[in-house]
């Protein structure tokens, strides 16, 4: 017996030294014998275990795999419900009666049933839970881009609606996880441009994971009020997530293709809950809330009357070998969003640099309010003529506060109106004209979305309410008027309508829109429950008669929103700074880049302008500069007193210095997208597609990086022959 035992032993050694490639640190992975494999693509291929839901994802270049569900529980002490999540292909969450907390029903704790059907590219599980009476189906589908899944809302079956209500959906929510250090790699987050949080042993230093609602904080349901000193997190404009090996050289991104006006992103560092990395999005179909039974009589807990309206749809893109990165799925997402026509109305303009104007804004006086000229339409135009000539030729130019109530007491913009004291129609047609002249876009900003209601009360009935029927409102810490509202989605169509014909009448040049392009909520109108997806709907249709009436810029806008822009402005530069980030990527730059033209938030406001302009390098961003004629102390008593740095005398040079530097850089990539983002230490590597490599250096100190070295605070631009 022990000679059969050496023999098999000395066979098994003389195998692994006789076959290229394969050894102890080399092998793949085994597939588990209870997984068959159900489709591939020219890149992967995929295994499901039909017990719960579980899929494997092979890499055919190098072997390597995403796991969906944890294969070994051996020492984990996790209860009952964190082992059911994560041995689960999908989880859902129902409601019984009016309870407050969700109870889980995933594939292994819950008693359920589960039938297959298969294709050549996937199959649909039929899903049931006999015990609640609920049932769905599981879509997946298998492309070049990777996987895409689906649950039907039509497929979504509620035997005892009055008594179990589903809650939530998460899907594949341990795909690709790590523990406690055991991989190379890291979780990518959508926070700012992007995020990562790296891959390793944590030692129960955090307690709080990333959980974000995509598109920003629900204010029909949740409502949190920042006081003018607080520093908000930013919201989550991307609806992606998804985690890289970079060792074994595998990685995916969860990308919501539908659903995301429901969907929430989380993403769990080890030590928050359980030893695991792990992120994922869990889509959010119905809500338990407290409903006032009156002024000071308490609230009752209620179970919303609908479930929203959407399907699922999340796709995941899969990359493996020189690709498993955040540049790599990031360039497959722009790749996608491509193909899907996301781009087709955005500009190729070369490189310019964004000035936003602000014209007018009111404060108190004896008897009522009194203007607050910031700058007119006359000295726009002298500002505009003295850039371009002094060698910031391209410019991308916006007027704020163009209403004859100014930028504060004219909410919403409801009518195409140029205030006299700025200059009036004919004033605002020669600045236009001077914009056409030198061939510079000009947009007026319009906010469809913020109500003052000190100025105009009659449109109070039509302001926005949360589920609970009571009217949302928020203090504007400002120094004239008190308090913002918001108008229902309704109205804004109708305002925004009527005034994106008169502007187009009146052959303004373009629109910048405001407000609703960053707004995601449930709602309360005409006696009912309305859902964010009937909001998606109409200000997917405002933004749509906009873009055909007139060239329109979207502002901070999200990313549902973005097949409607032509450019977008004011977005994020940087992150929230999150404790368990490793650092902040430029993700947000990679997708867009070389395909809408994308101005960042104010170079003004910055803390460190230094960096920041290496920012616009590393992004592919451009500049941009909210500019006054007169000091901004001017405004010390109006409701935006928090604008302290814009006067033009003193951004004059910057603005011409940062055009010149960043137009030399961005016109050598011109129509070029990124395609690879590197870093070491304080130094990043960043590569487009036409040759060009840009290297920065974001150190206060020399620093090298193939053997280019750079200052602190520096940057060199390359060609791949080495110019």
């Amino acid at each position: 017996m022990l000679r059969r035992l050496k023999l098999w032993a000395l066979a098994l050694m003389l195998l692994c030294t006789a076959v290229p490639g394969l050894s102890e640190s080399a092998a793949a992975p085994a597939i588990p014998g209870d997984y068959h494999q159900v489709a591939e693509n020219s890149r992967f291929t995929l295994y499901l275990r039909e017990e719960n839901l579980s899929i494997i994802v092979e890499s055919k270049k190098n072997g390597a795999v995403l796991y969906s569900t944890v294969q070994d529980l051996t020492g984990i002490k996790d209860n009952a419900a964190w082992k059911g999540f994560y041995q689960s292909g999908v989880v859902m969450e129902y409601i019984e009666d009016v309870k407050s907390n969700n109870t889980q029903a995933d594939l292994i704790t819950k008693a359920n049933e589960i039938t297959y059907d298969y294709a050549a590219d996937g199959f649909t599980a039929h899903v049931r839970f006999p015990e609640i009476g609920i049932s769905y189906d599981v879509m997946l589908k298998m492309d070049e881009y990777g996987l895409v899944v689906t649950i039907p809302q039509d497929k979504i079956v509620e035997e005892m609606s009055s008594k179990y209500t589903v809650a939530t959906f998460t899907i594949f929510p341990f795909l690709g996880y790590s523990r406690l250090g055991q991989d190379e790699g890291y979780i990518i987050i959508p926070d700012g441009q992007g995020a990562i949080v790296e891959l390793k042993d944590n030692e129960g230093r955090y307690t709080s994971p990333f959980d974000r609602p995509v598109y920003g904080m629900n204010i029909g349901i949740e409502d949190t009020v920042n006081s003018m000193w607080s520093v908000p997190t930013e919201p989550v404009i991307m609806p992606v997530c998804g985690i890289a090996h970079t060792e074994k050289q595998i990685a995916f991104l969860n990308y919501i293709e539908e659903g995301d006006q429901g969907a929430r992103i989380m993403a769990y560092p080890n030590g928050v809950r359980t030893g695991f990395d792990w992120t994922a999005v869990r889509y959010i179909y119905r809500m338990v809330y407290a409903q006032p039974t009156g002024p000071s009589s308490g609230t009752v807990s209620m179970r919303t009357e609908k479930a929203r309206d959407f399907d699922i749809v999340q796709r995941i893109f899969l990359t493996d070998g020189e690709e498993a990165n955040y540049a790599g799925l990031a360039t497959a997402w722009r790749s996608y969003m491509d193909e899907k026509g996301v781009f087709d109305r955005a500009d190729q303009r070369p490189f310019d640099v964004q000035i936003d104007f602000l014209g007018l804004e009111k404060e108190n006086y004896i008897l009522g309010k009194q203007d607050v000229v910031m700058t007119s339409f006359a000295q726009a135009e002298e500002m505009v003529k003295e850039l371009t000539e002094s060698g910031a030729q391209r410019l991308s130019l916006v007027y704020r506060g163009w209403q004859g109530e100014g930028l504060t007491g004219s909410l919403p913009t409801n009518a195409y109106a140029p205030a006299a004291v700025l200059g009036g129609k004919s004033g605002l047609e020669s600045l236009m004209a001077l914009a056409d002249e030198k061939g510079l876009p000009f947009a007026l900003e319009a906010d469809f979305l913020k109500l003052n209601p000190s100025v105009n009360g009659v449109l109070t009935f039509s302001a926005f309410k949360k589920i609970t029927s009571q009217t949302w409102s928020r203090p504007s810490f400002g120094m004239v008027y008190d308090s913002i509202q918001y108008l229902n989605p309704q109205k804004s169509l109708e305002i925004g309508g009527n005034v994106i014909n008169q502007m187009e009448k009146g052959k303004v040049r373009g629109i910048s829109l405001t407000g609703f392009t960053q707004l995601m909520a449930d709602y309360y109108h005409q006696n009912a429950y309305r859902d964010s997806t009937e909001l998606m709907g109409l200000y997917k249709e405002l933004a749509k008669a906009s873009a055909d009436a007139l060239p329109t810029t979207l502002v901070a806008a999200n990313a549902y929103l973005w097949p409607y822009a032509n450019a977008l402005s004011d977005m994020p530069a940087a992150g929230s700074d999150y404790t368990y980030t490793m650092r902040e990527i430029p993700l947000l730059g990679i997708a867009l880049s070389g395909k809408m033209p994308v101005y960042a938030e104010y170079v003004n406001f910055q803390a460190n302008n230094k960096e920041f302009f290496l920012r616009m390098m590393e992004q592919g961003a451009r500049p941009s500069f909210l500019i006054t004629w007169e000091d901004p102390i001017e405004l010390q008593n109006s409701n935006s007193s928090d604008i302290y740095s814009s006067r033009y005398e003193l951004y004059r040079d910057t603005i011409i210095e940062w055009y010149q530097a960043l137009d030399a850089v961005q016109s050598q990539v011109q129509g070029a997208s990124i395609i690879r983002h590197d870093v070491h230490k304080d130094m990043a590597r960043v590569t487009w597609d036409n040759g060009t490599v840009v290297y920065l250096n974001f150190g206060d100190k020399q620093a090298s990086m193939d053997d280019i070295v750079l200052e602190g605070l520096s940057y060199k631009v390359v060609k791949t022959d080495g110019r």
